[in-house]
């Protein structure tokens, strides 16, 4: 695995019309070189539970389709663990801001990832390297 793949980048290929770029970026990645985290995976259900009560077709939809998802990905879900937790805690330590981005950040710093986002400007500072594939040519840097 090389690549850990921030919520937005996850929504963004869920949708029929997906950004252009981002559909290029992924499809120049191997599959096997992507992983997701457990965190997106809890990002996602809430968006589901909250749709529920609306459109529960939809939210069913995507639930079942969030199912399939955790499934393509079996052998490259990224959990927290003990190391994570710690690099966690430190980050928050510093600031408490962007809570979920923080503990994607330390998945990818400990399992040495590049973190891909559109949100680059939410890991600014803690030195991990981003990848933003909404860009035309998609640049690699160290936050």
């Amino acid at each position: 695995m090389r690549y850990l793949l921030d919520t937005n980048v996850l929504k963004e290929v869920g949708k029929p019309d997906a950004h252009q770029n981002v559909r290029r970026w992924l499809d120049s990645v191997d599959d096997n070189e992507l992983a997701i985290s457990v965190l997106s995976i809890k990002e996602i259900f809430k968006g589901i539970e909250k749709l529920r009560a609306k459109k529960p077709d939809v939210a069913e939809a995507l639930e079942i389709g969030t199912s399939g998802l955790v499934a393509a990905f079996s052998g490259r879900l990224i959990v927290i663990n003990d190391d994570v937790a710690r690099v966690w805690g430190t980050y928050l330590g510093r600031s408490d801001k962007h809570v979920v981005d923080k503990g994607l950040a330390a998945s990818a710093q400990v399992h040495e990832l590049v973190l891909v986002t559109r949100n680059t400007a939410d890991f600014q500072g803690l030195g991990i390297a981003v990848l933003d594939p909404f860009k035309a040519s998609p640049v690699r840097y160290t936050a």
